[in-house]
C-alpha cells in the first residue's frame, strides 16, 4: 500500500465531537482573537493555502518520505503540484522544490534523521477538549519542525507564532512520555539564481537554497506558559459554549453581540 505523504492527519483517534486546540494557532487566539474565534468557533472559512504554503508541503512530504523511506518519491509531489488549484504559481514551486530538497538531505537530513517523523499526538486539557497537533519529527530530546522561506537572511530567533507551535508540540511530546529539552526550526531558502538586471542587462548575485538551523532550549518558564494558554483557551472555549450571551466579549467582536428581543406590548 502506498502512503499518502500529502494526507492530512486530523486525529481520527479524537471523539468526533472533540475541540481541536491547534498548535498553529494558538499566537491567534491572543493576536487576532475575533478571527480565531469566528474560524474556530463559528466555522468561518479561513486561510485555505498559497504557493508557499504547498511549497512548504513538498518539503515536509520529501523529509518524511526520506525519515521513512530512505528515498524521495517525485512523482508524488508532482502529481500533488499538477491538482492545485490555478491560483497558485505552479511553475515557481516545480522549480524550487528540487533543489531545496537537495540541500535539505544533504545539509540536515542525512546527518540527522528523525526517531519519530510525523508523529500525531493530543492530550485532553478539559473534558472534550484537547490540544492536538502533528510533529514534524523529534530527533534525541528535541522537536524540530522544517520551515521553508523566501528570506536571503533566515531569522536567528524562532518568532512568537512559532515559539507557541512548537512549545505546544514540547508540551504534548512530554504529555505522551517523550523527553523534550529544545525545540529547532530547520529554515530551508528559496533559490534566487541566474537572473539578470533588466535596466543593465548584467548578471544578478546568486542566492542558492541554504538550510539555517535555530535552537531554543527549553525552561520551566516556557512549559507554565504553555500550560497557562492551554487552560485559558480551553476554559474561554467551555466558556463561548455555555454563555452564548457573552460570546461578543470573547471574541472581541460587538457584531456578536444578541441583539435585544422586540417588545410588542406596552405594559
Amino acid at each position: 500500500m502506498t502512503t499518502n505523504y500529502f494526507e492530512y492527519n486530523a486525529g481520527s483517534d479524537l471523539p468526533s465531537d472533540a475541540f481541536r486546540i491547534s498548535p498553529s494557532q494558538i499566537s491567534r487566539f491572543f493576536d487576532n482573537s475575533t478571527a480565531w474565534y469566528r474560524e474556530m468557533l463559528l466555522g468561518e472559512e479561513g486561510f485555505t493555502g498559497s504557493t508557499a504554503s504547498a511549497l512548504g508541503n513538498c518539503i515536509h512530504a520529501a523529509a518524511e518520505m526520506y525519515a521513512k523511506e530512505g528515498k524521495i518519491h517525485y512523482d508524488q509531489i508532482d502529481a500533488y503540484i499538477n491538482q492545485l488549484p490555478s491560483d497558485h504559481d505552479i511553475p515557481f514551486i516545480q522549480s524550487q522544490y528540487p533543489g531545496m530538497v537537495d540541500i535539505l538531505l544533504n545539509e540536515y537530513l542525512t546527518s540527522n534523521l528523525p526517531t519519530e517523523s510525523e508523529l500525531f499526538l493530543s492530550h485532553e486539557i478539559r473534558p472534550n477538549i484537547y490540544a492536538a497537533g502533528t510533529i514534524d519529527s523529534i530527533r534525541g530530546t528535541a522537536i524540530i519542525d522544517y520551515k521553508t522561506t523566501s528570506s536571503k537572511s533566515p531569522p536567528n530567533k524562532i518568532s512568537r507564532p512559532y515559539w507557541f507551535q512548537q512549545l505546544v508540540y514540547a508540551y504534548l511530546a512530554r504529555k505522551n512520555g517523550y523527553t523534550i529539552n529544545s525545540i529547532r526550526l530547520v529554515f530551508i531558502t528559496t533559490n534566487e539564481m541566474n537572473r539578470y538586471s533588466e535596466k543593465t542587462g548584467k548578471q544578478l548575485k546568486d542566492y542558492p537554497s541554504i538550510v539555517h538551523v535555530v535552537t531554543h532550549e527549553i525552561t520551566d518558564i516556557d512549559m507554565e506558559i504553555i500550560e497557562n494558554s492551554l487552560n485559558l483557551i480551553a476554559e474561554s472555549v467551555q466558556t463561548w459554549k455555555e454563555n452564548p450571551e457573552i460570546r461578543y466579549l470573547l471574541a472581541q467582536d460587538y457584531r456578536l453581540k444578541p441583539k435585544a428581543s422586540p417588545k410588542l406590548f406596552k405594559k
